[in-house]
């Protein structure tokens, strides 16, 4: 449980002393972690310089293991300094003397500029001040005293002087291995039981400094926001400003994971209404339509834009997916055809073959005993009759329920998908350009593809906004290992639509609903469609609260924030998952499969075909790294993960620079 500063400082009533940690204690920063002031930096260089400070941020991270690496070798007590790193990093970049002082004065103003208060930090100063009891600054940090004083300027502790610093780059010791708690007794000179110290590591700051018999309280809250270390570059800006501000509104609050989901789905959002509006600058479109589920959220938001005034044409919304698609596009029933239906390792009832076919079928097998794969698709063959009508029918209600959306009017039209490989949308293309004679064309933009996308080009026009086929292979991968995460978050309040029917108004979509997705939008899916929306009106309104811009969002900032959750998710955001499943079957039938998969057994004796059976089911039915992350947590798993980890690197947490 958290506690209040007034709570802390009446536990320890007998302390005369107060000592406490500054970074992320009472001085944090605009971002979510440390490492993501270098990608200010690189972000100011890069402005002011070219771009031959490309890769600034991580090598600036990089120098800085190397640096303490080599301090250790001569004296393992001391801390690293900054001049030692500002060398590594010149070293590293083969940058001269000017920019050794170009990039130590750069960084010291960043840090400054990015300052921010920690309330609970701020909060327990001001009261120990109040009771006239001593505040030490006891930092392990390779600036100096005199750059943690302007620090604490910057946020308004203007009572900090360097007197009331003790930092280890200064004194060769450290508070993680006890020796600067020896100058800071020192410095003190009174007994140990009468300090009370306040930090966020529970080592450094805890630990420790009670092996010497310092009282301590240990507040982590600030810390949750850092993810990857190395993850460090200008696009992972956007993402980590909504992060920090949120850690900063909760500080020592309980941080709710529906937020950071909800932020990712508003930086998507806001990316899919972006790509749209850079698309109307540059070209006439005929009809702008927001598909599938996937398309549910970037709809609403650009209704209620246009229903506040912003000027924007009117856009669509339709509901199509696989399921439909594909049946209504049937032309030939053969083994080949009929082999998208159905997955070689699925067992089902001829009823719900049925279901899925959208038409009664003739068998003499009995309805309650479930059939192999092989003999489903037997049974389709033999039913070619029964399966064409019903394809002619639901094309015909298809094409009338597209033309009520505007999608059939003559022109180019712009469909907007969250992706993956633009099947759907090339069969919706084909269905739609074959019933107008080719005068209405689709062009498909999509948040993500991947190499599946390569064979669908050539028979639709296919734009992916964050990531796409032309990307690496291990980006790639990287994307395919959080599918099932983003179409369980980036998703409607209605199910999955399996067919058309007359109504009132014309033809409408049929929906089905799963039990598990309802449960799921109910316990958190709802909440963070919400806290979506609002972030991405925020964004793409420009809105002074806001701390991303329209102009923040590109392709590569939105691919950040996707791999800031989907391939380093922190604890909360691994749990709260841990109630999710997926649904991916073609007739969006059955319970689906849990977003985290169950721990294997490992083998005594692990060889290849283990973990690449291993990699395979969770690369394929599971959330990949929320999966990995979760294991890791546990001793008895945690093994299987470093298999998956040297086998396939990419699966790593490291994802920039790699």
């Amino acid at each position: 449980m958290s506690r209040s500063a007034p709570q802390v400082l009446e536990m320890h009533s007998s302390a005369t002393v107060l000592t406490i940690d500054f970074f992320d204690t009472l001085v944090s920063r605009s971002v979510a972690q440390p490492t993501h002031v270098f990608a200010v930096m690189e972000e100011e260089l890069c402005r002011r310089f070219g771009h031959r400070w490309t890769g600034f941020a991580l090598q600036r991270v990089v120098a800085e293991h190397i640096a303490r690496r080599k301090a250790a070798i001569t004296d393992t007590n001391r801390d690293v300094t900054f001049d030692e790193i500002c060398s590594e990093l010149c070293e590293l970049m083969d940058l001269g003397r000017d920019d050794h002082h170009l990039i130590a004065d750069l960084e010291k103003k960043t840090e400054v500029s990015l300052a921010v208060a920690v309330k609970f930090g701020c909060d327990i100063v001001s009261l120990a001040r109040e009771k006239s009891m001593p505040v030490l600054i006891v930092s392990d940090n390779y600036m100096s005293a005199q750059h943690i004083v302007n620090m604490a300027h910057a946020v308004g502790l203007s009572w900090v002087t360097a007197s009331d610093v003790i930092v280890s780059s200064e004194h060769g010791a450290m508070k993680h291995n006890g020796t600067l708690w020896d100058v800071v007794l020192r410095h003190l000179d009174v007994s140990p039981s009468l300090i009370l110290h306040v930090g966020d590591d529970a080592k450094a700051d805890g630990d420790v400094p009670a092996s010497r018999g310092i009282a301590t309280h240990v507040n982590d809250r600030m810390r949750r926001s850092h993810r990857h270390m190395m993850n460090t570059t200008p696009a992972v800006l956007p993402f980590s400003r909504l992060e920090a501000e949120y850690r900063d509104s909760v500080s020592s609050g309980e941080w709710d994971a529906a937020e950071m989901f909800g932020a990712l789905v508003g930086m998507i959002v806001a990316g899919q209404i972006v790509d749209v509006r850079n698309v109307l600058a540059q070209r006439e479109i005929a009809g702008i339509h927001f598909v599938a589920r996937d398309g549910f959220l970037a709809h609403s938001v650009w209704s209620n834009l246009r229903a506040s005034g912003v000027q924007l044409p009117e856009a669509s919304y339709f509901s199509f997916s696989r399921s439909v698609v594909w049946r209504a596009g049937i032309h030939v029933v053969d083994e080949l055809t009929m082999a998208r239906f159905i997955g070689d390792d699925e067992e089902m009832t001829v009823p719900r073959l049925e279901r899925r076919l959208g038409c009664s079928l003739d068998s003499t097998i009995d309805r309650t005993v479930t059939i192999s794969a092989v003999t489903a698709r037997q049974i389709l063959v033999a039913n070619s009759k029964n399966i064409l009508v019903a394809s002619a029918t639901l094309r015909e209600r298809m094409l009338s329920y597209l033309q009520a959306q505007g999608l059939l009017e003559p022109g180019h039209h712009v469909v907007v998908d969250l992706g993956w490989t633009g099947s759907s949308i090339a069969d919706l293309a084909h269905i739609v350009s074959e019933a107008t004679n080719g005068q209405s064309v689709i062009e498909g933009r999509l948040t993500g593809l991947y190499w599946d996308a390569w064979s669908q080009r050539a028979r639709v026009s296919l734009h992916g906004f964050a990531m796409d086929d032309f990307h690496t292979i291990d980006d790639n991968r990287r994307l395919l290992g959080i599918l099932n995460l983003l179409e369980v978050m980036v998703t409607a309040p209605h199910g999955s639509v399996v067919g058309y029917s007359d109504s009132e108004n014309g033809v409408a979509p049929i929906y089905v609903d799963t039990q598990v997705e309802k449960e799921a939008f109910e316990q958190l899916v709802a909440r963070v469609s919400a806290i979506g929306a609002r972030v991405a009106t925020a964004i793409v309104t420009d809105s002074p609260d806001s701390p991303v811009k329209s102009s923040d969002i590109t392709g590569e900032t939105v691919w950040a924030a996707m791999m800031q959750v989907g391939h380093t998710p922190r604890p909360e955001e691994i749990a709260v998952s841990g109630l999710l499943r997926h649904i991916s079957a073609i007739d969006h039938e059955g319970a689906g499969t849990a977003l985290l998969g169950d721990a294997p057994t490992r083998p005594k004796k692990v060889n290849d075909t283990f973990v690449h059976d291993v990699f395979n089911t969770l690369m394929h039915g599971h959330w990949l790294q929320g999966t990995l992350r979760h294991w890791n947590q546990k001793p008895e798993s945690a093994e299987v993960v470093s298999d998956i980890e040297k086998r396939f690197p990419f699966t790593q947490p490291q994802w920039v620079g790699q």
